[in-house]
C-alpha cells in the first residue's frame, strides 16, 4: 500500500509544459559585448555595454502538449510585445530565437543605431514559481558608418509566477 501511495504522489508532479504554463512578472538585466568590424572606428575595438533593466509580463501557454511545445509572450512595460515559441523538458525551457530591432542600452549615443539582434534563452524553474533564464543576444548593427557585432556576455531574465 505504501508503494502505491508513493507512486501516485510522484505521478502527480508537474513536468514539461504543465510545470511552466502560467503568468509571470519578469525583470531582465545584463551586459553585451560590442565589437567593431571595420570603418572609421569611433568606439574601442571591443566594448562591454550594460543593458537597461527591463520589466514586464511573461505568459507561457501550452501550444502542443504532446511535443512539450509552448507559446511565450513577452510584454515589456515600455510597450513592446514579443512572441516566440519554445520547448520544455523536465525543469528546463528552451526559447526559440526571436528578433529585436534595437539594443536596449541606456547610453544615449547608441540611440541612433540600427541593429538586428537575435535573442534566445534557456531557463530553469525553481520551486515551481521562479524561472531563471540565461539569455543569448547575437547580431549586427551600425553606428556612424561603423559596423559592429553584438555578442552576449551575461544576460539574465528572472520571472516570478503571479
Amino acid at each position: 500500500m505504501a508503494a502505491l501511495t508513493v507512486l501516485s504522489l510522484n505521478s502527480c508532479r508537474k513536468s514539461g509544459v504543465s510545470l511552466f504554463a502560467g503568468d509571470y512578472s519578469f525583470k531582465s538585466s545584463g551586459e553585451v559585448s560590442i565589437i567593431a568590424e571595420a570603418g572609421n572606428v569611433v568606439i574601442p575595438a571591443a566594448l562591454n555595454v550594460s543593458l537597461i533593466n527591463e520589466v514586464g509580463q511573461l505568459n507561457i501557454s501550452v501550444s502542443d502538449k504532446d511535443n512539450d511545445e509552448v507559446l511565450v509572450v513577452i510584454n515589456y512595460l515600455n510597450g513592446d510585445v514579443i512572441t516566440t515559441t519554445g520547448t520544455c523538458s523536465g525543469n528546463t525551457i528552451e526559447l526559440d530565437e526571436f528578433y529585436r530591432s534595437c539594443l536596449p542600452v541606456s547610453v544615449t549615443t547608441w540611440s541612433g543605431t540600427t541593429s538586428s539582434i537575435k535573442v534566445g534563452g534557456t531557463g530553469h524553474i525553481y520551486d515551481n514559481d521562479m524561472i531563471v533564464f540565461n539569455m543569448t543576444y547575437t547580431g549586427k548593427g551600425s553606428l556612424d558608418e561603423v559596423s559592429y557585432i553584438i555578442k552576449d556576455k551575461d544576460v539574465k531574465m528572472v520571472a516570478y509566477r503571479n
